[in-house]
């Protein structure tokens, strides 16, 4: 029973490490997409175009309360209202799961995840 338990230990030690990994990386694209697509308007220390920055973690509470699906989507798909973006933040090259890393990465350092 000892060697059974200590068998599920190592299992669930072994997932839980390569979520951490997948985890990572996905962190890792986030932050390169973040780097040469989004900073331009998500970190400019100063929000002259309505997009919030990282440094403004209530603004990305407020889009967070609707859903990080929401988010995503508005992401991707681009966004016109009180603010606009344009779809994968103006680079049509950018996938799906890119830009979603991006806004993974931005929630992550704006500390709201």
């Amino acid at each position: 029973m000892v060697r059974r338990g200590r068998l599920l230990a190592l299992t669930l030690l072994a997932a839980a490490s390569a979520d951490a990994r997948a985890q990572d990386a996905r962190l890792a694209l986030g932050e390169k997409v973040f780097i040469t697509d989004c900073r331009t308007c998500h970190d400019t220390g100063k929000a002259q175009n309505d997009a919030p920055q990282l440094s403004e973690k209530s603004e990305w509470k407020d889009r967070l309360g609707k859903g990080l699906p929401e988010l995503y989507k508005s992401s991707v798909e681009g966004f016109t209202g009180y603010y606009a973006m344009p779809p994968r933040g103006g680079n049509p090259k950018l996938t799906d799961d890119q830009v979603r890393a991006a806004v993974d990465y931005m929630l992550l350092r704006a500390g709201v995840r």
